[in-house]
């Protein structure tokens, strides 16, 4: 491949001498493309603005897998806390800037990641709120305009697509109290890159997160989160509340994110005495039905590492793999990241995050696309 690769440029720069490589097709060419890693299809841009062209009109065509996890620790010496990049890949690291130097802001936090892009908050003092979406790859950035939530209790996530689309939506939900701070129900607002601008929607029947916050942007187009009941809740990019999708477990502390194409949705089951016993994904086979299917099943020992454990206190879900049958968590107070392949049933422990760790874990997939609505 690497040969071949070579004969390639070769045969684009000279104009003598050419080469039987340098008479493919550009669909040809860009299928080759596909199945090498993100950073070397980046260095390839460098070659002659005819490949820098070629890569960044069809970089919708290149897809990128999981290269680490973006976390959240405590500072030294210092209030907030400081963003850290994990590498999974097992090699090199992406070209990403894991402390975000390129925002214009001094101490940021990291809130969500979608597809590439990154959703984070700066805080100049307690009643001033700046959000910013940025790409780490491309360094690329845009602030939004303020929401006039104030310190209202918020949840925030990210939308973003670009097989689909360029532009990316922010979700912001929120209570709804009255002139006597009583809660009146639940509201969202959405941002779209497109027009620059906020669409508030009351209450419409929204539900709020869970507690442990999980949730996930489709490629339908809607964000799935869930909600106490336990249950899936689906918001559009207009803040309108579609439908609601029934867990198959009906158990609380559940993990939903996307793979290869489908909601998965991940939990522990217990014994009559409450006792973690065994590990399930399922995923939704059939969205429109709304039908799960079990995928997986494992023993909780072989998964967690222990007959017991609360998972409340020392277990946090992290990702499911984009590509493969995959999942990344933390046990243990020390927060050992680790990962469990599913169609190994193996058990790979990748390193220790540490008690500073807050609660945030952002899978990352890195985007080298140059996007219209992150320009500045």
């Amino acid at each position: 491949m690497k040969l071949f690769l070579r004969t390639m440029v070769k045969g684009r720069r000279s104009k003598r001498r050419r080469s039987p490589a340098a008479s493919l097709t550009d669909d040809l060419v860009v299928e080759i493309l596909c199945h090498l890693p993100a950073r070397s299809v980046c260095r390839f841009k460098c070659v002659s603005t005819t490949w820098r062209d070629l890569i960044s009109a069809h970089n919708r065509k290149l897809p990128q897998t999981l290269a680490g996890i973006f976390t959240m620790h405590d500072a030294e010496n210092m209030m907030g806390s400081v963003p850290h990049f994990i590498n999974v890949l097992g090699r090199d690291c992406p070209l990403v800037s894991p402390w975000f130097d390129f925002l214009p802001a001094n101490q940021i936090y990291l809130l969500d990641c979608c597809n590439g892009l990154v959703l984070c908050s700066y805080w100049p003092t307690i009643h001033d709120c700046h959000l910013f979406v940025c790409n780490p790859a491309t360094k690329k950035w845009v602030e939004l305009p303020d929401s006039n939530l104030g310190n209202r209790p918020r949840g925030l996530c990210l939308g973003f697509n670009p097989t689909v689309s360029p532009h990316f939506y922010v979700f912001e939900f929120s209570h709804d109290y009255d002139d006597d701070f009583s809660l009146l129900g639940y509201g969202v607002q959405v941002y779209s890159s497109e027009t620059g601008q906020w669409v508030r929607k009351g209450d419409n029947g929204i539900s709020f997160f869970a507690h442990y916050y999980s949730h996930v942007f489709l490629n339908n187009g809607c964000v799935h989160y869930l909600t106490n009941d336990p249950a899936i809740a689906v918001v559009d990019t207009q803040g309108k509340a579609c439908w609601s999708i029934p867990v198959p477990d009906n158990r609380e502390y559940g993990f939903i994110q996307q793979s290869q194409g489908r909601l998965y949705y991940a939990n522990f089951e217990a014994d009559d005495e409450d006792q973690v016993v065994r590990f399930v994904v399922y995923v939704l086979e059939d969205y429109d039905n709304q039908r799960w299917t079990l995928k997986h099943t494992a023993e909780a020992f072989d998964v967690l590492g222990q007959e017991s454990h609360n998972l409340a206190r020392d277990f946090e879900w992290v990702a499911i793999h984009p590509d493969c049958n995959m999942i990344f968590y933390t046990v243990g107070w020390d927060k050992t990241l680790m990962s469990y392949d599913m169609d190994r049933r193996q058990v790979h422990v990748i390193c220790t995050l540490g008690q500073d760790t807050r609660e945030v874990y952002l899978p990352y997939v890195p985007l080298f696309s140059e996007l219209q609505a992150l320009h500045m």
